[in-house]
């Protein structure tokens, strides 16, 4: 407890200060003063809880000084020190605020020690009050946070109860907002090269409303923020412009304000999506479907912005058509050759496209990485790998990828279930030396072409004899064998199709002459191609 001496008397200040430091209570002496006028004055610069004072002193007597520090700061507690025991001085000095009216000459030090206790606990009591109420007043501003998160879901999920008692609802959570011409956007907070400046949940929540709040009272002068979901955020205003221009201005201007505010204050980054405005507040969930949209490859990417929601949905799905289908054909034909290593590569090429190219909105990467992993495993499947291998991959996929809200934590999720299947894979199928490993690559590429031994010989840099003694050691086959499995192989999947001619099909896997084609694909398979062909449709 910090205690003021104020006394005209050096002497009864010095033997006041020595009987205070002499009970060993938590007591402090924080200053002393010989009027009324530098203990106020003191009293405005540094913290005090008690002011010990005389009544008759010049200047500001101790009557005014209590006086004055009732009005000014109530929270400090007097007592009177005074040689004076006419009753007028004490009520007078009770009468506006003092805890105490004690004589000089009948202090004793347990007397003091019982008064500087009894003020203490008054102090604490006083705090502790205090405590309760900034708690109760905080946990009132909770519930009802509580309940205006609480009726505006209900309206964004179109409830027609809660629409009808718009204008009430507003008045009784004290929100300045009108049914006619309101305006949603999504804000959603990204992470950018910096941490936040706030690490709490609850505080930085708290942090990102109230700007988002203050904002839109400066701006439009209505308004109201809510949390939506973990790092995602709606803001609720009426436009005071009439005009469909100005309108749409008006709100660019308040997503970029609230962007600038967010990172200047918190080092946040934000996503805003900004809805059409409707004239009927029934259009609250598709405006909360349009904002959303507007904001959605901007969150799943990670890049800051602010977009309008414009219907773009068929050059969303023109990208996924041109770049989708190329890269799936791709990989699985990396897959269906046995180019295990390279498919691998390709994969993370097609990631890195899609982190860059931005084109694919969330659904569609996600739909992506579906196909992706599924043509994984039923490779996997075909090679041989144990169908309890792949079940929990295969089965949880279509679940799992739902998960992760941005590119980069499906993109490390896929990842990590590819190189589990590529393992599973690689695990399957024969191990060859670097020579022959690059050989056999060089033949699934190039299969088609009129390849000929010398051509491995040259890629692999060894002799032909040499290539072609380890090439059958290591594969049990010697080159022209091989070459021929492989293009049997390619063979049998375009046959499979039902879509080409035989003479077709001989000519894309490197065999100008047709008979002689299907003499070497009956003598592979125990089929000619057309009743391959033919068995394939009634399979």
């Amino acid at each position: 407890m910090n205690i003021l001496i104020v006394d005209d008397e050096p002497m009864i200040r010095e033997w006041f200060q020595m009987t205070v430091e002499r009970t060993g209570g938590d007591y402090r002496i924080a200053g002393e003063a010989s009027n009324g006028e530098d203990a106020l004055t003191f009293c405005r610069t540094h913290p005090v809880d008690l002011v010990v004072t005389d009544i008759k002193m010049p200047g500001m007597n101790g009557i005014d000084l209590i006086k004055a520090l009732k009005e000014e700061m109530p929270h400090i507690r007097s007592v009177v020190f005074s040689s004076y025991s006419e009753f007028q001085f004490a009520a007078e000095a009770l009468k506006f605020g003092a805890s105490e009216y004690i004589l000089k000459a009948e202090i004793t030090l347990s007397g003091l020690e019982q008064i500087l206790q009894k003020i203490k606990k008054d102090i604490d009591l006083d705090q502790r009050a205090a405590s309760e109420i900034n708690a109760l007043r905080y946990s009132l501003n909770e519930s009802q946070v509580t309940l205006r998160n609480a009726y505006f879901r209900e309206l964004l999920e179109g409830g027609r109860e809660a629409a009808n008692g718009f204008a009430e609802r507003m008045e009784r959570l004290h929100i300045g907002l009108s049914e006619k011409h309101l305006a949603l956007l999504v804000v959603g907070i990204v992470q950018g090269p910096e941490p936040l400046r706030i690490r709490e949940e609850g505080l930085l929540q708290n942090a990102v409303i109230n700007i988002l709040d203050e904002t839109l009272h400066h701006e439009l002068g209505n308004g109201c923020s809510f949390l939506y979901k973990p790092n995602l955020y709606i803001m609720l205003c009426n436009s005071v412009h009439t005009g469909l221009k100005s309108q749409r201005e008006s709100l660019l201007v308040l997503a970029s304000r609230a962007s600038e505010h967010l990172l200047r204050f918190v080092g946040a980054n934000a996503v805003i999506g900004i809805s059409h405005m409707y004239s009927r507040l029934s259009y609250l969930p598709e405006q909360l479907s349009e904002a959303l949209a507007a904001a959605d490859r901007h969150l799943f990417y990670g890049d800051p912005g602010i977009a309008w929601y414009e219907d773009n949905g068929s050059a969303g799905s023109a990208a996924y058509s041109n770049f989708g289908s190329g890269w799936t054909s791709t990989f699985q034909g990396y897959l269906d050759n046995g180019l295990t290593a390279r498919a691998g590569l390709f994969l993370e090429k097609i990631m890195d496209e899609m982190e860059t190219g931005r084109q694919l909105s969330a659904k569609q990467a996600r739909s992506l990485v579906l196909e992706l992993i599924y043509i994984a495993v039923n490779r996997a499947r075909t090679v041989g790998v144990p169908t309890e291998e792949l079940e929990t991959l295969y089965i949880d996929a279509h679940v799992e990828v739902q998960r992760y809200a941005t590119f980069r934590e499906l993109s490390g999720w896929a990842s990590s279930v590819f190189h589990q299947i590529m393992d599973r894979i690689s695990a399957r199928r024969p191990q060859y030396g670097e020579a022959v490993e690059r050989a056999c690559e060089y033949i699934t590429l190039h299969y088609a072409e009129d390849l000929m031994l010398q051509d491995i010989a040259d890629h692999v840099h060894l002799s032909r004899t040499y290539i072609s003694e380890l090439f059958k050691k290591e594969t049990g086959m010697n080159y022209n064998e091989y070459l021929m499995q492989v293009r049997m192989e390619k063979a049998k999947e375009l046959l499979k199709r039902q879509t080409l001619k035989v003479a077709d099909a001989a000519a894309l896997v490197g065999y100008s002459n047709t008979s002689y084609f299907i003499k070497l694909f009956k003598s592979y398979t125990g089929l000619s191609p057309s009743e391959y062909m033919e068995r394939q449709r009634s399979v």
